[in-house]
């Protein structure tokens, strides 16, 4: 499990480290800058290698990467750009460094270099800033980043230190522009710009690397993420004296006309995630096509007087482990009434619920003051968002951290607020999910997050696993991109169906 810290958090850690321990800056930035080299090494194939040195503690780092590159890699080129000649002391030990143990690595200034830079390279060592920059990019700085995002158009690699130059270490935000890297190596706690907003679209792949300081070392929490170690453990083996109540029974309340398939697809991936039982209960009109593209569920058909809809739901709602609500429900006056009356049945009965979709719009709209619905999950995508917060998207989408914590203030609820890096929330913690896939994209998608969550939740109210709530969404929204990501290997990215990610989903694990 990793967890984010913010640039300004860890500068306090890093200066409280070195006091405590006496261990020097020009210590923690060797450890840094062979972490770095390791890194180019991985995506080296010849030709010279141009770093860009900022006049910081980044541009540190690479000057000492380039000094253990050139002692691993004696038959490398290697010119490094100085941004500036003013250097911060650790970098100019580092210059000092490089210049007497590897006099052959060229050093010249970014501006009056001989060609233009990054222009033959081979590869490129991003060095100008750290994740402290908090303004925009402009001038030399600017002209350098350009050069290499040029340079990584056409195929350079780029390995990025810390994170891509022009990337707001706190958001993701590009200050004016921003390098677009293959690796990004961020040292000791990933910074959550690798994750939010831009960051996915310039970090590559984010590599997080010791230094020195200890993981227990005192520090905010930051976002929690799962690592792709932590997988095998999450969901515990099956005993061999189990049976289908063992793994929680799922009511799904789902479907309208034209959109059966919603309903279907969040139960299959409920029984794909584990659910021992799963019903959907849906109009009437639909059970055929629900009951033909679902034949593992069982279904129970609401009528259209929604007086005889909501007490048919009674006795199996009481039943149910949990319940899932909104897939594909459609929004009229008969299913803004059911929703208002399974809301009010989960609340009475203290019923763990996800709720999605059409259950999201209908609780926005349909209650003049929310109600508070503790024990559920909220799983908008940024436009469902705004309408529960009363705001725009382009809000959410600014500050999806400020969004979840507004949603799990305002609904009393967890929050799944879905995107390319989905943000999780519980009154206590927040996390973030990195996997997946753009070949998820597609209709369905939230249908099947909303079976697995579903079926999690069914599961751990049966007794079959222990999760608090955040491990819970972390579990599923893993699980989720997990599949995507394997169907994506099937079917291409463009091809990937959500009935897909619902055949993948029982290998993910």
């Amino acid at each position: 499990m990793l967890k984010t810290i913010l640039p300004g958090e860890m500068k306090e850690l890093e200066t409280r480290f070195m006091k405590r321990t006496h261990i020097s800056s020009l210590q923690l930035m060797e450890s840094a800058a062979a972490h770095v080299a390791d890194a180019v090494e991985r995506h080296y194939r010849g030709g010279t290698v141009e770093c860009f040195c900022g006049p910081g503690n980044n541009g540190g780092d690479g000057l000492a990467a380039m000094r253990i590159l050139a002692g691993r890699l004696p038959e490398m080129e290697g010119v490094c750009y100085l941004l500036s000649q003013k250097l911060s002391p650790d970098a100019a030990a580092q210059l000092e460094r490089l210049s007497r143990t590897a006099p052959h690595v060229k050093v010249k200034p970014f501006f009056a270099c001989e060609r233009e830079p990054a222009k033959e390279a081979g590869l490129i060592i991003d060095a100008l800033f750290g994740t402290g920059l908090a303004r925009p990019l402009e001038g030399n700085a600017a002209l350098a980043c350009e050069q290499m995002r040029q340079a990584s158009t056409r195929g350079v690699p780029v390995v990025a230190v810390d994170i891509p130059s022009g990337l707001d270490g706190e958001n993701g935000q590009v200050l004016g522009c921003a390098v677009q890297a293959t690796e990004t190596v961020t040292f000791h706690r990933p910074k959550p710009g690798l994750y939010l907003g831009k960051g996915p679209d310039f970090c590559g792949k984010v590599t997080v690397v010791d230094i020195g300081i200890p993981q227990d070392e005192p520090a905010p929490e930051g976002f929690s993420l799962l690592e792709e170690a932590d997988l095998p453990n999450l969901l515990p083996k099956r005993p061999h004296l189990s049976h289908k109540g063992s793994y929680g029974r799922l009511l799904v309340v789902a479907g309208s006309r034209g959109m059966a398939g919603a309903a279907a697809l969040c139960a299959t991936a409920a029984l794909r995630s584990g659910a021992g039982l799963v019903t959907v209960a849906c109009p009437e009109e639909i059970l055929s096509i629900v009951q033909t593209l679902c034949p593992c569920a069982t279904a129970l058909p609401l009528p259209e007087d929604i007086f005889g809809a909501q007490t048919l739901l009674r006795k199996p709602l009481h039943q149910a482990d949990a319940v899932a609500i909104g897939c594909g429900l459609g929004q009229s006056p008969w299913a803004a009434s059911l929703v208002q009356g399974v809301i009010e049945m989960i609340r009475s009965n203290s019923k763990p619920a996800v709720l999605d979709a059409d259950a999201l719009n209908l609780l926005a709209s349909c209650y003049e003051l929310p109600p508070a619905i503790e024990g559920c999950i909220l799983t908008p995508h940024p436009a469902e968002a705004a309408r529960l917060l009363r705001s725009t998207t382009a809000v959410v989408t600014g500050d999806p951290v400020r969004a979840a914590k507004d949603l799990c203030k305002k609904y009393g609820a967890a929050v799944v607020l879905k995107g390319a890096i989905s943000m999780l929330a519980t009154k206590e913690r927040m996390g973030l999910n990195t996997f997946g896939t753009p070949a998820m994209a597609k209709g369905g998608s939230g249908d099947v997050l909303t079976g697995v969550i579903g079926a999690f939740l069914a599961g751990r109210a049966a007794g079959a696993y222990e999760m608090d709530d955040l491990l819970l969404m972390q579990t599923a929204c893993a699980a989720h991109g997990l599949a995507g990501m394997a169907a994506e290997k099937c079917f291409g990215m463009r091809g990937v169906l959500a009935t897909d990610l619902c055949g993948e989903l029982g290998r993910v694990f």
